[in-house]
């Protein structure tokens, strides 16, 4: 990379992503953002560096991924810490002792976990989807550490001249913070490390468990986003008090940047030919709380009935329009014809 193209990474990272967003669309309101869940696939395994490289090419403007430690204290990226359904661990002999029984979080689990191997040990594993079993050769997808997810969004804003930036989700903060692997700490390092260590840099913290977040705001002045899972239930999520009051939405803007919430829940589709805002998505922005449109929950379908897959794209340029500050997606290109459709219609 030459000298300017690092300079150009740098200060592009360095700016409020809205910001630069708008100054380089050159409009007065902010575009919404698009954040991709995964990586783009089927190309790729999920999570891996090409899947997320291809979705900052579709037009990603964020790269989203889950966190999780190793046993030697890093943070790689996974969207669980339970290995079997995403590597070929299962069929790995030098790890069957490694095969453990959990409870996560009030969940009982059997498998191979990540807080029992090393970042080194992790990497040597195949990718579902990857290549055949046997230790991962050089070149092949691996499991990416934060650092690496970094780089890869890095090397987006070098290779398309804008800004690619990070979404960093703690999960399982207070299971891992029993096992004295507590993740706020690594995860504030890592940020101030890499430079992102300010609330214009193109990161979010985020977590479903509003104490780590509490916890990340003495640690970091990166940006925080609140994720609302399905349950809104449970002493690690969000109370369903915090999302029932005008109070507690904007004392909730207070602490976070914003709010990532299930799309079912921040749409009202009584009339499924003019969606509209829910209750809880015209409270929120009364609140001044910016709102992201999550739309891969686990075992939510979306778009929500009744409105069928063909709907797709129609609901997610409604979502555009109502005002969300993004959408969070594992189908990149399609949000971004949406988001095309949206500003259109504002013309």
């Amino acid at each position: 990379m030459s000298l300017s193209r690092r300079r150009f990474a740098a200060q592009a990272l360095a700016l409020p992503f809205s910001l630069w967003a708008a100054r380089a669309l050159g409009q007065a309101r902010p575009s919404p953002v698009i954040l991709a869940s995964g990586g783009a696939r089927p190309n790729a395994p999920a999570l891996s560096a090409p899947a997320f490289a291809k979705a900052a090419d579709e037009g990603a403007d964020f790269l989203a991924g889950g966190l999780v430690p190793t046993k030697d204290g890093l943070l790689v990226v996974r969207e669980d810490n339970e290995l079997s359904a995403a590597t070929d661990v299962a069929n790995r002999p030098e790890y069957g002792e490694r095969r453990a029984t959990r409870v996560i979080d009030g969940q009982t689990r059997e498998g191979w976990f990540t807080e029992d191997f090393t970042v080194a040990e992790l990497k040597s594993l195949n990718l579902v989807g990857a290549g055949r079993p046997g230790r991962n050769p050089a070149g092949r997808p691996t499991i990416l550490t934060l650092d690496d997810l970094i780089g890869v969004a890095r090397a987006a804003c070098v290779r398309q001249a804008r800004v690619v930036g990070v979404v960093a989700v703690l999960k399982h903060p207070a299971y891992f913070a029993n096992l004295d692997l507590e993740m706020e700490s690594k995860l504030a390092q890592a940020i101030s490390r890499q430079g992102y260590d300010s609330p214009a840099a193109a990161l979010f913290a985020a977590s479903e468990d509003p104490r780590s977040l509490t916890r990340l705001a003495g640690l970091t002045r990166a940006r925080r986003m609140q994720i609302a899972g399905t349950t809104l239930t449970g002493e690690d999520t969000l109370a369903p008090q915090d999302l029932q009051s005008p109070q507690a939405l904007a004392a909730l803007a207070g602490r976070v940047t914003a709010l990532a919430a299930p799309a079912d829940r921040l749409l009202n589709v009584a009339n499924p030919k003019a969606p509209a805002l829910s209750d809880l998505g015209s409270a929120a922005q009364s609140a001044h709380l910016p709102l992201i449109a999550w739309t891969e929950v686990p075992g939510l379908a979306f778009p929500p009935p009744p409105l069928r897959a063909n709907d797709t794209r129609r609901l997610m340029a409604s979502l555009f329009a109502m005002g969300m500050m993004g959408v969070w997606t594992d189908q990149v290109s399609l949000a971004v014809r949406a988001r095309n459709d949206a500003e259109s219609g504002r013309k």
